[in-house]
């Protein structure tokens, strides 16, 4: 295996409650640190419903990783351990063995107050033994991927907590056009995720887009810049359909802040709302391309320039607005929502589907067919539990950081962008950050005007919660956000 590459930064700054509470003054310890969990050997690439083994590496995937703790004196006050991961989602097998690593690593942090976010990249190792397979011998099992990445991220994040000193905060909002919404509107009503938009029956893009770059900076005291928390709603999934190793756009994002900032700065890199969101361009593609290939740069160079763009924007200012005085909240909660309820049409329509495919599956050993086969199965029978449960509620983490007058909300959906949207509109913070794909592997889950057009993303196979439940999430996350003001 490679060896660990840690690079631990430590930050600590003096931060002074708000007078609204009765918590006195208190200081804030920081660390960071990143490291390195790209296999040395095959593994199956999450992403596709078909099989991939990759065939080497093209951009190594990484763990970046910043921790907070505030003190009054000797007391804890708070904490916080913010890791992104290049990976497609955080899955239970994977998450199961990264709580265990670190509460070994880390008795002392709390797990509450971990905070794991993928960047969703397409083109990273499978966390789920037997969601794939292969005649290949020397592909690494899911397991053994899960217990290698699991070990080297609690040990950059023990190495970021136990390497803390002074430093600076400040936060900032720019722009950068990288996320398209990915859903396509037709004539009839229907809608389909990347649908033809030179199709005569193209009439609309169904729902919004975010272009938001919201990024928070730390400072040690001589103003050396330590670390970043870049956040952007827009999932990594360029090269998607690679066979290679690819942290995608963000480890372009990271080459590029590494060249103007310096190796060390650890580059958090955040996905917001974008369920319905992707990179890939959807129209006016010949225009793109041709200010791309003028620059000679490939599309995921081209994304990278402009997320940097959006975070570089936003550092020339903040760095003249540096604070030492600064609140620091964190809370998390197992929020409940209501289930996405499987109809008898869908019930029956899933269970043939599924048996035709698994069917296919295992006469020609079609990866794909049983991939679909499999998603529709799990369909048939979430309809078949209603019998002795009709109104079953998904039990979801979320965690709200504040700091200072910006926040951080996550949650473990692919959650559509309206939702996000709503959050960020209502928030009392100055400036919200979504984080999606967190603390869990949530499916989509889609706006109401999303599952009236169908099509993946917003039919049933696709959600576990549908938009009752999103709403739920957004008011139970607000009340906690708003709860911190």
């Amino acid at each position: 295996m490679r060896a660990v590459r840690c690079s631990c930064l430590a930050l600590l700054a003096v931060i002074a409650v708000d007078v609204a509470t009765d918590v006195s003054a208190a200081t804030l310890h920081v660390g960071a640190a990143s490291c390195d969990i790209t296999p040395d050997q095959p593994v199956f690439l999450s992403g596709q419903f078909h099989a991939r083994v990759s065939r080497g590496v093209s951009c190594p995937v990484t763990a970046n990783i910043v921790a907070l703790e505030s003190r009054d004196g000797d007391k804890a006050l708070d904490q916080a351990i913010v890791i992104s991961m290049d990976t497609v989602v955080i899955y239970e097998p994977f998450f199961k063995v990264f709580k265990e690593a670190m509460c070994k690593a880390l008795p002392e942090v709390g797990f509450s107050k971990v905070i794991i976010a993928a960047t969703h990249t397409h083109s990273a190792p499978c966390q789920n033994d037997g969601q794939y397979a292969s005649d290949d011998p020397h592909v690494m099992q899911p397991s053994k991927y899960d217990a290698f990445a699991a070990a080297r991220i609690s040990a950059a994040a023990a190495a970021a907590w136990k390497s803390r000193r002074p430093a600076k905060f400040s936060y900032g909002l720019g722009h950068a056009v990288v996320a398209y919404n990915r859903r396509a509107v037709y004539a009839d009503g229907t809608a389909v995720m990347y649908g033809k938009t030179n199709d005569p029956n193209f009439r609309a893009i169904e729902g919004v887009e975010d272009h938001d770059v919201n990024s928070m900076f730390f400072w040690d005291t001589s103003d050396k810049l330590l670390a970043m928390l870049v956040n952007v709603s827009c999932p990594s999934q360029e090269v998607e359909n690679s066979n290679t190793i690819d942290a995608d756009y963000w480890g372009e994002v990271r080459k590029s802040l590494h060249q103007a900032h310096g190796e060390d700065v650890v580059v958090v890199g955040l996905c917001g709302a974008a369920g319905d969101l992707s990179p890939h361009l959807r129209y006016r593609q010949a225009a793109d391309d041709r200010m791309r290939e003028l620059r000679k740069l490939s599309r995921n160079q081209e994304i990278a320039r402009r997320v940097v763009q959006g975070v570089e924007e936003v550092y020339e200012v903040v760095k003249e607005a540096k604070s030492a005085d600064v609140v620091v909240k964190h809370q998390a909660k197992v929020v409940e929502l209501p289930e996405r309820l499987v109809t008898e049409a869908e019930y029956k329509s899933c269970k043939a589907e599924a048996e035709r495919l698994l069917k296919r599956a295992e006469e020609t050993g079609d990866s794909s067919a049983r991939g679909v086969g499999n998603w529709n199965a799990r369909i048939a029978a979430r309809y078949e539990k209603l019998a002795q449960n009709p109104h079953p509620l998904f039990s979801t983490p979320v965690n709200v950081l504040r700091i200072g007058d910006a926040v951080i909300c996550t949650n473990a959906f692919e959650l559509y962008t309206d939702f996000g949207i709503q959050m960020k509109a209502r928030s009392k913070a100055d400036l919200t950050l979504v984080v999606q794909l967190a603390n869990g592997g949530g499916t989509y889950l889609p706006s109401e005007r999303a599952v009236k057009g169908g099509g993946y993303g917003a039919v049933i196979q696709s959600n576990t919660v549908g938009p009752e439940g999103g709403q739920v999430l957004v008011e139970e996350t607000l009340k906690m956000v708003n709860g911190m003001w």
